[in-house]
């Protein structure tokens, strides 16, 4: 059996795939994209989240340390009140804390724990055409053990979708997504030094990956995030719709830029770039910005969707 480090499990989702699902988000991922809304999802190991706002100052969690990587000034900055190069993760401070400003993001299961936790709405599924869908992160940086959920949740009859940016081997991304029944597959830049910049990686491998999928027959819905000035422009648009075109592809998720994972970055202690770049979500100009990306895709035949 083997074992996955996850950062939630998260119930009664109407978004990543169809139906009510249950998202279990992997920790882990080779991509370091700007906009990244998961960044407790980024690194495989477990980290602290600090929630300034809860915090009483009481000090127990400085005295609980035992490599004394709490800040012993109890009205530091937020960023300063861990020392995460000493930190251990031992979890003492998170345990000793009455007002739950402090968490460890991360914990590891086996494929069976999942299992379990998802068998507990296959009512949901069934009634809804649902099932379990695997994100996070980067479900490929994990390949061993989403296969092994995949194949588990396969032979409970529970429908099965991975969320993934297509950057890995060849063999790993055959190895997973054959055991699933849907992917979703995120397309960030068509250029490669434009991707290579927002992202940190290449995007050949990500482009080859997607030929493969189509290939083997697989379903697959290609995803979009539109993040202004980086990847909303019609050039980038009209490139995505003529390669999906291309290969056969005919519906595609557009996924707008949002800032409901600014605070995350906080907690983590963890710098991020696009703090004062507006999300599309809301506002009027928001809105036409969508409007504009959905009508470049459904001009080359797409069916577009505003969401996941």
């Amino acid at each position: 059996m083997t074992d996955g480090v996850i950062f939630d499990i998260q119930r009664y989702s109407i978004h990543d795939g169809p139906g009510i699902r249950t998202v279990v988000f992997f920790k882990g991922c080779p991509l370091r994209c700007l906009w990244c809304s998961n960044p407790e999802g980024q690194h495989a190991a477990p980290a602290i989240e600090f929630f300034a706002a809860r915090c009483h100052g009481c000090g127990r969690c400085v005295e609980a340390c035992p490599e004394a990587a709490v800040n012993r000034d109890l009205a530091c900055a937020p960023a300063a009140k861990l020392d995460r190069a000493a930190c251990t993760l031992c979890g003492r401070c998170v345990e000793v804390c009455p007002h739950e400003a402090l968490k460890v993001s991360g914990r590891t299961v086996t494929a069976a724990d999942v299992l379990a936790a998802v068998k507990k709405d296959a009512g949901f599924y069934r009634r809804s055409g649902g099932g379990v869908t695997l994100s996070g992160g980067e479900p490929l940086a994990q390949p061993a053990f989403a296969e092994e959920l995949l194949r588990r949740c396969g032979d409970a009859n529970i429908h099965t979708a991975v969320e993934t940016c297509g950057y890995a081997s060849e063999d790993v991304f055959r190895r997973v997504v054959d055991a699933a029944d849907l992917v979703l597959f995120d397309l960030k830049h068509m250029d490669p030094a434009a991707h290579a910049e927002q992202t940190g990686v290449s995007n050949g491998p990500v482009l080859d990956n997607l030929a493969r999928l189509v290939r083997r027959g697989k379903p697959v819905v290609a995803r979009v995030p539109l993040v202004p000035g980086w990847n909303d422009g019609p050039a980038n648009l009209s490139a995505v719709a003529a390669r999906l075109a291309q290969l056969g592809i005919r519906e595609v998720h557009l996924m707008p830029f949002h800032q409901l994972g600014k605070d995350k970055y906080r907690r983590l202690g963890m710098r991020y770039a696009l703090t004062d770049v507006a999300s599309l979500l809301g506002a009027a100009n928001g809105r036409t910005a969508i409007g504009r990306a959905k009508t470049v895709l459904e001009s080359a035949g797409l069916a577009v969707q505003i969401g996941g």
